[in-house]
């Protein structure tokens, strides 16, 4: 599924200057492919830098959205290096088309030799005898840290799934809800719930 962000241009046409900001706007379109298969890359996630306005690429790595011709895209997918794209200064007309590839991103880790052991009691003697480095206990235990584990967490942004999951969430909670106005969710009790339990945990403690 292609989704197209016109309605954003038309909601930023009706400016004092109409004609000037249409001739900023161009319709973008293009393939993300695999650098290494060629193949087209589903359910990217493609934003206008800086802002919070964008799209996915559908099944076949395909996609369709508007754009100002001085922003700058950022192409984003889970395992590979994101990409920036500008488009050139003598950039004319209302359509431009551009192809491509993302390079995944390889992380090499050192070897492990993985052993069993005869039964769990072997298993059991080893472990409680293994000489652990203080350096390396140290680091695991700064590692496992609550806060060092909720910055990991707040770092972290969506995959193209879950991307995909939310714009279908938004768009089928504005047809639902099309022609009236939506509920105000200070009287549903789920919403309360949830900002208790927000508050419980410390979520809105300055930090």
């Amino acid at each position: 599924m292609i989704q197209h962000t016109t309605g954003w241009a038309q909601q930023i046409l009706p400016a004092s200057n109409p004609k000037a900001l249409r001739d900023e706007l161009i319709q973008l379109a293009g393939l993300i492919l695999n650098a290494d298969s060629s193949e087209g890359l589903p359910l990217v996630s493609i934003s206008i830098k800086n802002t919070s306005k964008g799209t996915l690429t559908d099944d076949a790595g395909y996609f369709s959205m508007v754009v100002k011709k001085t922003d700058t895209i950022v192409f984003s997918f889970i395992g590979y290096h994101t990409l920036e794209y500008t488009l050139p200064a003598n950039t004319k007309g209302i359509k431009h088309t551009v192809m491509l590839a993302m390079k995944e991103d390889e992380v090499y880790l050192n070897a492990a030799v993985i052993r069993s052991y005869p039964t769990p009691e072997d298993f059991n003697y080893y472990f409680v005898k293994a000489n652990i480095s203080d350096a390396y206990y140290t680091a695991s235990t700064n590692n496992l840290r609550k806060r060092t584990l909720e910055n990991i967490a707040n770092g972290m942004t969506m995959d193209g799934i879950e991307s995909q999951r939310y714009a279908m969430q938004q768009q089928a909670y504005k047809y639902y809800y099309n022609g009236q106005l939506p509920p105000n969710r200070i009287f549903d009790p789920l919403a309360w719930g949830q900002f208790y339990k927000a508050v419980k945990r410390g979520d809105y403690k300055k930090k």
